[in-house]
């Protein structure tokens, strides 16, 4: 029987090192890093909610438990700016920001995007860390505490509410 690809494959790339996120700790050096976003099929799911948090609330979920709040996903997003212009990724333990792709739309969340193969390959640099409750900035350099993050896909129903998570990886980095 053939696997079912996963929707979204989510990498962290430093220097030549290139490193799947899926329910692993990645050890990084303490300089900047680029996500990648990889949508397998990018007509059926184009996006990913991304919880960044110091605490391990969302992290330590058994993966049969249903995410908190799933219903209200789009409520709890950051707004972000087009292209990514601060290289950074926002920390908080109870939001989310959403990387997705729209073929309508003429911005993204993104430093690029590539369509190759009918996937699209998007870029998200990460220099910095914005804590959100303190309103700080971090340079990746000065930090010293390890991040979770959690990368869930969902299904819409027609209307506010969720069918589904149809994906959900995690990863915990170290610096």
């Amino acid at each position: 029987m053939a696997q079912e690809q996963v929707p979204v494959e989510v990498f962290v790339k430093q220097g030549q090192d290139s490193i799947r996120l899926n329910n692993n700790t990645v050890k990084l050096q303490k300089k900047p890093f680029t996500l990648i976003f990889v949508y397998n099929n990018p007509k059926k799911h184009n996006g990913v909610y991304v919880n960044t948090s110091f605490t391990k609330d969302y992290y330590k979920m058994d993966p049969s438990e249903t995410i908190k709040d799933l219903n209200y996903l789009p409520q709890k997003v950051y707004s972000e700016h087009k292209f990514n212009p601060n290289k950074e990724l926002k920390v908080n333990p109870e939001f989310f920001q959403y990387f997705g792709y729209n073929p309508n739309a003429n911005w993204n969340k993104f430093d690029r995007l590539i369509k190759k193969n009918g996937k699209v390959i998007a870029y998200r640099k990460v220099k910095n860390f914005y804590l959100v409750d303190a309103k700080e900035n971090i340079p990746v350099e000065k930090m010293r505490f390890p991040i979770f993050m959690i990368f869930d896909v969902i299904n819409q129903k027609t209307g506010r509410f969720f069918n589904k998570e149809v994906y959900r990886a995690k990863a915990k980095i170290k610096f």
